[in-house]
This record gives structure tokens, C-alpha cells and sequence, in this order.
């Protein structure tokens, strides 16, 4: 896991220096000058590059995390909420927990195919020829890109509750069956 960490932070890190290449952060209705135009046009094919790079980067982390998270959900936790509800014990907030997980789950695959395709349009653009849409597309991409990031942590947070709630069981089960002493 700090292994897959540690590559969201240099995708987060890549991303956010292409669009400090691209030109100092902008106020949305500030347009832009000639100075940071020529700057895109500058060092379009570099950052176009990059892009290209993060978007193959992040195809396959998400492929990754994508088939290390429905694993969570379908062969860990709905098979675990079912063994403890075929021995007719309680696993209401097991079964709520993965509930909520595999919601956050499906709200995590639609905001990366958003944010994928929203990438793409972005490389799509001729930066040479329309410098200020090739760096709207970008900061777009990288707001979607955020929001992804956002969903990873909300997983990551149900995946903490799950533990949690489980340990709870465990120990509520213990005291019940008296093997807790």
C-alpha cells in the first residue's frame, strides 16, 4: 500500500508541475497574457508528454486499484457478511459499512472514467494553435483528478470503518461465546 502511495503522490506531483509549466495559477476570469501563452506554446510538446505519460500512469494504477478494491468488497467483505449471517449471527453494521463502500466504489470508477476523458480531450488539443483551451482542458483534468483523489481516500476511510466494525464483532463474539477470558 505505500508503494501505491507513493505513486499518487508523483502522479499528483506531475500533474501539478505541467500546469506550473503551463503558467502561474490563474484567476478564472483573469485572461491571459501574452507573456503566458507564448510560455504554453513554449513548452507544449514537454508538458503534452508528461500528460501523455500521468495518463498511461494512471490508466494502469486504476486498473490496479480498481481490481484490489471490487476484491475488497466481493471476496472479502460480502463473502465474510455472509458467513456471519448463514450462522444467524448479527452483521448489520458489517453489511452497512460494505454497503457504503461499494457506493463510494461505483462514485470512484464514474469520477476516473470522467477525469480519463476529460485527460484526453486535453491531449487532444493542439496546444501550438489554442494555447488558452489546451490550459482550461488541463485545469479541468486536474480538478477531476482531485476529485478521484478524494473518492481514494473515502474508500480508504470505509475500508478503516470495516476494520473497525469487524474487530467489534470479533470482540462481541468472544465475550458472547465466552472466550474472550
Amino acid at each position: 500500500m505505500t508503494k501505491a502511495k507513493a505513486v499518487v503522490i508523483i502522479l499528483g506531483a506531475i500533474i501539478l508541475g505541467c500546469t506550473a509549466t503551463i503558467s502561474v495559477a490563474l484567476a478564472q476570469s483573469a485572461p491571459m497574457t501574452d507573456a503566458q501563452i507564448t510560455q504554453i506554446k513554449t513548452s507544449c510538446l514537454s508538458v503534452k508528454d508528461t500528460l501523455a505519460q500521468l495518463h498511461a500512469n494512471d490508466a494502469l494504477l486504476r486498473v490496479n486499484r480498481g481490481q484490489m478494491y471490487e476484491s475488497m468488497a466481493t471476496k472479502l467483505m460480502t463473502r465474510f457478511n455472509n458467513r456471519v449471517d448463514s450462522n444467524h449471527l448479527n452483521s448489520k453494521y458489517l453489511v452497512a459499512v460494505t454497503q457504503d463502500y461499494r457506493a463510494a466504489l461505483t462514485i470512484f470508477r464514474t469520477d476516473y472514467q470522467i477525469y480519463e476523458e476529460s485527460l484526453s480531450s486535453a491531449l487532444k488539443i493542439d496546444c501550438t494553435k489554442e494555447p488558452v483551451s489546451f490550459y482550461d482542458a488541463v485545469a479541468d483534468a486536474r480538478t477531476k483528478r482531485a476529485q478521484v483523489h478524494s473518492d481514494v481516500i473515502k474508500l480508504h476511510q470505509y475500508i478503516d470503518q470495516y476494520k473497525t466494525a469487524f474487530d467489534e464483532f470479533v470482540t462481541g463474539l468472544m465475550n458472547f461465546t465466552g472466550s474472550g477470558n
